[in-house]
């Protein structure tokens, strides 16, 4: 067993062990849980150490007949989105202490349990393991807001499984239809993505296999016109059910996206590279409009997440390198920003019972260091110099000019949207008339604060140090720019090391050298990047 191993049983044992201790008392399995969260949150550091060196990889028989394997790799993508993993899961024990008071023991063996199901989504290379993975985080999830949500639970756990579990079936079919394409081809049955990717497969079979993959995981980002179920369930979720799906567990769509599609279908890409920037501008504007329009403070965040995730797909159909750094780049600033946002949601609605912004009104009065992390997240969230989010559209948007000038220019325009609902939510809740309805409100406890100002840290860092994200894409030999994968012709064999561009219109024409430009802050091995 290596590394990955030990990561992936930790919150299994950590399930189990807590299970246990919640028939002892609430205070032993809320311990218990937090104890294998910083383990984990321990060895996924020496990860991200480890993996510097070179991709780690563990690989063992698991259903022979059925030519699957248990097959777990971590380059740097991987070790970095397994860190966030765990730095999320760590803040939503520490900020469910209070907040979850019924069924406590339970409650954090789904929240293990769905760490589980995300950490095997993000380091599986076998097909049919990273499809368990991917269905095991929909069980925990449902529970988590079927159970502890708040008054329509159980109707918002619901659509989100449907939702979800609808676009699972689309992506297994494309999974199986190249499973079975390889074994005719090939005489041998194997999930193994490494063998997947020399399947031959004509230029109709790979935009079909897109379009089910892309459906798949589109639904799980979300993507505009997938998006509907999010509002949902980020409302009636509890505070660490809200901080888990939009830190990590959106994230595994994008991921997916990211890890499997675009090298395993480049002509599929190529032919859907229009549809995908135009959802993802849609998404940008749309998101933050709906957000702007919301009166409730959960709502609003959820929306502003659909146009957060449209800069992050964005990143990925423009096909550069610029791009793809951003998208990385804002999948973890989205998960801390956000994550903060949803944290100073639910500390509210705990105070005051209510999710209404609209209600609060003067409160930096009562609470002034309430209002100090409201105005930090809200300003990271509109992309502020000094924070992650700034540097992560900075990028997308660089990306978005080298593929089309009049892109980047619209895009950059997603920004100012950001900014009406940011304020908006700061403003009515810090400022303005007191309210006659909420007085004396407790400040942020020393627990609440140690949450949030992890988060601050984090995306301050990240700000000033953007190399800390992007450097680790290029560590090991699968790279964020994909330099493996099938080329542009549709039945044609990998070319080796071949940086990835979006085909050409036409799949037998020449494709043109890739345009290139220096952006600092964006390290390859400690040096800048070229994007």
């Amino acid at each position: 067993m290596t590394l990955l191993s030990y990561i992936l049983i930790t919150p299994v044992a950590g399930a189990v062990i807590t299970g246990l201790a919640g028939r002892v008392n609430g205070l032993s399995a809320r311990m218990s849980a937090m104890f294998f969260m910083l383990v984990g949150l321990v060895l996924s550091t020496m990860l991200m150490i480890t993996v510097e060196g070179g991709t780690l990889v563990e690989k063992h028989a698991w259903f022979p007949a059925l030519g699957a394997t248990f097959h777990l790799e971590a380059d740097g993508l991987g070790a970095l989105m397994v860190l966030l993993t765990a730095i999320i899961g760590v803040i939503a024990v520490l900020i469910s202490w209070h907040d979850i008071n019924e069924k406590v023991g339970a409650f954090h063996v789904w929240v293990l349990l769905l760490q589980t199901g995300i950490l095997l989504v993000f380091m599986a290379r076998d097909m049919l393991l990273f499809y368990f993975g991917w269905e095991l985080m929909l069980i925990p999830m449902f529970f988590i807001i079927g159970v502890w949500g708040h008054e329509d639970k159980l109707y918002s756990a619901i659509k989100f499984f449907l939702f979800t579990f609808t676009g699972s079936i689309f992506l297994l079919l494309a999974l199986l239809y190249v499973y079975f394409a390889h074994a005719a081809q090939t005489g041998q049955y194997s999930f193994d993505f490494a063998d997947l990717l020399a399947t031959k497969l004509t230029g109709k079979e790979q935009r079909l296999i897109f379009l089910g993959m892309f459906i798949g995981f589109a639904v799980k980002v979300p993507l505009f016109p997938f998006h509907t179920w999010l509002p949902d369930a980020h409302t009636q979720a509890p505070t660490a059910g809200s901080l888990i799906l939009a830190g990590v567990l959106l994230k595994t769509g994008v991921y997916g996206i990211m890890r499997f599609v675009f090298p395993l279908v480049p002509v599929g890409v190529a032919a859907y590279t229009k549809l995908g920037i135009a959802l993802s501008v849609i998404g940008i504007f749309y998101g933050a409009l709906a957000a702007f329009s919301q009166r409730d403070f959960k709502r609003l965040v959820a929306y502003s997440s659909i146009s957060h995730l449209g800069f992050v797909t964005l990143g990925l159909f423009v096909g550069n390198a610029s791009g793809y750094q951003g998208a990385v780049l804002q999948m973890v600033n989205h998960g801390l920003a956000t994550g903060g946002l949803f944290l100073i949601a639910g500390i509210l609605q705990e105070r005051t019972h209510t999710r209404s912004f609209e209600m609060f009104g003067g409160l930096w009065k009562q609470m002034p260091t309430m209002g100090a992390f409201l105005l930090f997240f809200a300003m990271a969230s509109l992309g502020i110099p000094g924070t992650g989010n700034f540097v992560g559209e900075f990028y997308v948007i660089a990306g978005a000019f080298l593929k089309k000038w009049w892109l980047g220019a619209v895009t950059s325009m997603g920004v100012l949207f950001a900014a009406m609902y940011s304020l908006r939510v700061f403003l009515a809740t810090m400022h303005g008339p007191e309210s006659v309805t909420f007085k004396k409100l407790p400040d942020t406890n020393l627990r609440e604060n140690v949450a949030l100002f992890s988060l601050v840290i984090l995306l301050v860092v990240i700000g000033f140090r953007p190399s800390l994200v992007t450097a680790p894409l290029y560590w090991g030999g699968d790279k964020l720019v994909p330099q493996k994968g099938r080329s542009a012709d549709p039945i044609g064999q990998p070319k080796k090391e071949e940086a990835f561009q979006t085909p050409a219109k036409d799949p037998n024409l020449q494709q043109k050298p890739a345009q290139t430009v220096y952006l600092p802050g964006a390290s390859l091995r400690g040096g800048e990047a070229a994007l």
